[in-house]
């Protein structure tokens, strides 16, 4: 078969992708799918030449990130779709069609990605709509009350019960690839800090990653470190705030407060570190900014084991209430085969039994001399989107004191030099929600050309939309806080 294959972070010669014709190409990627391979991005080459398009899959099974080119210079932009008989592409062909003007034939449902009521050339998009006579509509947003982001929901009930939720994204849209594309190296770390202001430790890691695999450069295991601590230190963070918040969407006052103040205790420590609570201006191209002393690791340690301890208490308190868990289990299901096949990663799918974890099946870092744990639970509902959070922070808290404890000398930065010219790369993180990719792509001078962002939002929205299918719509509060998604980082 002709496809390129490539380990995670590893730089590639551009003309090493094999380009094909349009039925050679869709015949390739439907192989690799029928294989058992995800999709995980759908781009052209260079932004200005949309006639040549990539398709980039991984396979979990032999961690392999696999790349199939499509060269349509000599014909219409248009292939036969795939969704129909792998649903999880369908999201990344409408991608393709909004930006670029491809048409993929005979798709089961072309919808707007990021521009709400429009398609293919500025075509009118009509929601879909429940006929009825007792079937009403809701919608709710963009606007929504507090600081919670905009994003439009509407929902096709039947008396209490959602029977469809349509979900409009892009009002937060910043063409933040372009800008990374046209924007000098002091500016895009700050750029990358921004992609998704609850994940600036995740993608400012995916970025640094594939800037550094361009221009060969290997980094110190101190730094490697350093940065893996920042990871798990975020991913605790935005745990608790999820705990917190769904306790506080059920009315259960004093384990949201509870978690609310482990939360701080979390952040303090990306402060303690990097001196920003978000932890921006840590990484650096090369290394990182800020070395770990005596000190530091003192009252990082200090707040990490208040959090373990205070922490297994709330849980205690929170997962033995009879009332809290009438809410949580059985609501919002999503089934482990309806999680496969729309693509689902990260805490969503790890909470419907799907085994997918960067960190585990595409290793990068210190994760590959450090592993953590694959957890997965089976219902698939809320109880286990949160009970998996729980989970997990016993985990990055395990991780943490194991590399705090065995922390290596060493520089925290290494020297960088320029990016190599003509070249690629696919970088694989997997931040808080789940798997983050940014694919990187330079020209003959060593300038980037393409610069492609996926956050795991992009993949779990739609799985949010199907949790809530013959769900009481007074429940889609709690559903959507159990998914806790971003809609910048969708956006971009």
């Amino acid at each position: 078969m002709n496809v390129l294959e490539l380990q995670n972070n590893q730089i590639f010669d551009r003309a090493t992708i094999p380009f094909l014709s349009n039925i050679q190409f869709r015949n390739s990627v439907s192989e690799l799918l029928k294989n058992g391979s995800r999709l995980i991005t759908l781009t052209p080459l260079e932004n200005n030449v949309p006639q040549k398009i990539i398709a980039v899959l991984t396979d979990s099974n032999s961690s392999s990130i696999q790349i199939v080119g499509g060269d349509f210079c000599n014909g219409k932009l248009e292939f036969e779709s795939w969704a129909n008989e792998f649903p999880h592409t369908n999201y990344y062909e409408c991608e393709l069609a909004e930006n670029h003007n491809y048409l993929p034939l005979n798709h089961p449902w072309l919808r707007p990605v990021r521009k709400q009521n429009i398609i293919l050339e500025n075509k009118p998009y009509k929601f879909f709509k429940l006929e009825g006579e007792e079937v009403h509509e809701v919608a709710v947003g963009p606007i929504h009350a507090g600081v919670i982001e905009p994003g439009h929901f509407r929902f096709q009930c039947h008396g209490e019960l959602v029977y469809n939720l349509e979900i409009s994204l892009g009002y937060q849209q910043r063409g933040l690839e372009q800008l990374l594309i046209n924007a000098n190296d002091n500016k895009r770390i700050i750029l990358s800090e921004s992609i998704a202001g609850d994940t600036t430790i995740g993608h400012t890691y995916t970025h640094c990653s594939a800037i550094e695999s361009l221009s060969q450069v290997r980094l110190s295991l101190r730094a490697e470190i350093i940065r893996t601590i920042a990871a798990e230190l975020e991913r605790i963070a935005m745990h608790l705030s999820g705990l917190g918040g769904v306790a506080n969407d059920i009315g259960f006052a004093l384990p949201a407060s509870s978690y609310g103040r482990l939360r701080t205790l979390a952040i303090n420590s990306l402060a303690e570190l990097s001196g920003s609570r978000f932890g921006r201006g840590l990484f650096i191209y090369g290394g990182v900014r800020f070395d770990l002393n005596d000190e530091k690791i003192n009252t990082i340690m200090e707040n990490l084991k208040i959090i373990q301890n205070d922490v297994k208490q709330i849980n205690d308190y929170l997962f033995s209430s009879v009332g809290a868990l009438s809410r949580f289990e059985e609501t919002g299901i999503v089934s482990k085969e309806i999680a496969r096949s729309i693509g689902l990663v990260g805490l969503a799918a790890r909470s419907s039994e799907l085994e997918e974890d960067v960190r585990i099946h595409f290793p990068y870092s210190a994760y590959r001399y450090n592993p953590v744990s694959m957890i997965t639970l089976s219902t698939g509902d809320v109880f286990a989107r949160i009970r998996l959070r729980a989970l997990e922070i016993d985990e990055s808290l395990r991780f943490i004191f194991d590399q705090i404890e065995n922390l290596p000398e060493g520089e925290i930065n290494s020297e960088i030099g320029k990016t190599t010219s003509n070249s690629g790369v696919v970088s694989l993180v997997e931040g808080w929600r789940g798997e983050i990719v940014h694919i990187v792509f330079t020209d003959k001078d060593g300038k980037i050309v393409n610069y492609k962002i996926k956050d795991p939002s992009f993949n779990n929205w739609y799985g949010l939309s199907l949790a809530l299918r013959e769900t009481a719509i007074s429940d889609f509060p709690l559903c959507n806080k159990s998914f806790d998604l971003s809609y910048s980082g969708h956006d971009l």
